[in-house]
């Protein structure tokens, strides 16, 4: 592994060990619980692109015509 990933795995560890804290328990995880955070977060998504989208579709509508250059 590298150098930095063993650190971090290392300090993750440390942490888990020193709150007792199991990864691999799931006692507490409720499905429901789970199920509404996705949904949170999927709402959460399409506001955001629904913003990138209104503002890239004002940035195009706002771009001028070019013009020819005038013979003479």
């Amino acid at each position: 592994m590298y150098p930095d990933i063993q650190a971090m795995k290392l300090a993750w560890d440390y942490v888990l060990a020193r709150l007792d804290i199991d990864p691999h328990d799931d006692r507490g995880l409720a499905t429901t619980e789970i199920a509404v955070i996705a949904f949170l977060l999927v709402g959460a998504a399409i506001v955001v692109l629904g913003i990138m989208y209104a503002a890239a579709k004002n940035n195009a509508e706002n771009i001028p015509d070019p013009q020819a250059p005038q013979a003479g």
